[in-house]
């Protein structure tokens, strides 16, 4: 029995998302009997850590086979070409046959180089373009000052002719949102487009009361009003506003607290800047295993994005972990699918405006909704047992080489 060749190219095993949604779809795969290869493209400048090692170490422990790279400055074509070929050694010994093989790439850079690896058997290779978001509005928002605002243009230019490659080429398109697939299908006029929203492992993120009692105890909030924001410190992840939020809010609610959870507790800190006081904040710095007990001690979580295209097709990682703990949200409008799933099901406010903040009785109706209900149907929404298996079967239906199937989500 010949098994269906699988290469993933990752963007490297410190991406936040690795853990929740790379790592768990590999293992499965593995398990499922595939013959699967990782490339894991670090970032430039990356610099080994001992958490890197750890995580290394644990690749190796599940038997995943993964070659790590550390890409070159991704600002030129010919800088993805020379990843390429860089890797292409490896990948021609493990291609060794006559079989399809599947080549799932996350992100339009991946993608761009899977295309590349592609020439070397276009009969027999069939790419994945994993698109997790609008990488070329990314590039702009992220810019600050004239001389790094002229480099984004340029790169988002370069982005966007890389985007088009990508679309036109790809044998099949995954993306994370409906907003991000019906901007794809306007833009492109193209029909294989399949939704995987950020999956969640709901054996791990679902609402404990027990754990609950436990992280309250644990870190001193048993008779608090928790307010928690779950992420990173990016510029467009807005934790000026999160901070102006809870200031609002503390005038309502005095017993209120603000707890953070973050690899980059330092720079956070820095964000906080005494506008909140000691006694009612928190930031910690937490494993993604331990991520969910926090999420069941706190009882309202905040995500605010701006209105740009970056976060109109965008799928936080946050509000998938949040809703399926039973965590009632504050949002802003118009990030991806997030404010029609808070409307439908009833399990949260979406704010019009970044500045804005909820009035006491609307805020107060958050702190009784029932928490259990929320993750059971969210979890039926989210749960990684519901798209992985589905991942899988697309690459079996790609590597026999029949015509690609609808997964449409949500």
């Amino acid at each position: 029995m010949i098994l269906p060749k699988v290469c993933y190219l990752s963007t490297g095993i410190m991406d936040t998302a690795f853990d929740s949604q790379v790592f768990p779809l590999l293992e499965t795969a593995l398990k499922s009997q595939f013959n699967l290869i990782h490339f894991a493209f670090n970032p430039f400048r990356f610099k080994t850590t001992e958490r890197y090692l750890k995580k290394k170490e644990e690749l190796e422990s599940k038997g995943i086979k993964t070659y790590y790279f550390q890409q070159a400055p991704p600002i030129f074509k010919r800088s993805l070409i020379m990843d390429v070929k860089r890797i292409h050694p490896c990948f021609k010994n493990w291609l060794d046959g006559k079989e399809r093989v599947v080549i799932h790439c996350r992100g339009h850079l991946n993608a761009y180089r899977g295309l590349t690896l592609k020439r070397e058997s276009p009969n027999l290779i069939t790419i994945i373009a994993d698109l997790r978001g609008a990488v070329t509005d990314e590039v702009m928002d992220r810019s600050r000052g004239v001389a790094r605002n002229l480099f984004a243009q340029y790169l988002s230019k370069l982005y966007q002719r890389i985007e088009d490659q990508v679309v036109r080429n790809a044998d099949t398109i995954l993306c994370v949102s409906n907003a991000f697939k019906a901007h794809l299908q306007t833009n492109y006029r193209i029909k294989n487009v399949i939704v995987i929203p950020t999956f969640v492992d709901v054996s791990q993120f679902n609402f404990n009361k027990a754990l609950r009692d436990l992280h309250r105890k644990k870190i001193g909030i048993s008779n608090r009003t928790v307010l928690v924001y779950s992420g990173g410190v990016a510029p467009w992840q807005k934790l000026e506003n999160v901070v102006n939020l809870f200031v609002n809010l503390k005038q309502i609610v005095n017993n209120l607290f603000m707890l953070f959870l973050t690899h980059e507790p330092n720079l956070l800190m820095k964000v906080i800047k005494g506008q909140i006081q000691p006694d009612d904040v928190r930031v910690i710095q937490v494993p993604h295993a331990e991520v969910a007990g926090y999420l069941c001690a706190a009882d309202v979580g905040v995500l605010l994005r701006e209105d740009t295209l970056t976060n109109h097709v965008a799928a936080p990682i946050k509000f998938s972990e949040y809703m399926c703990c039973g965590l009632p949200c504050i949002v802003s409008d118009k990030v991806g699918d997030t404010a029609e799933v808070i409307r439908k099901e009833k399990a949260g406010i979406v704010l019009e405006g970044l500045r804005e903040a909820p009035k006491s009785p609307e805020f107060q109706k958050l702190l009784v909704l029932n928490r259990e209900e929320i993750s059971n149907r969210m979890s039926k929404r989210y749960a990684s047992s519901l798209y992985i298996p589905e991942i899988l079967k697309l690459y079996r239906t790609l590597a026999e080489k029949r015509p690609p199937f609808s997964l449409d989500a949500c």
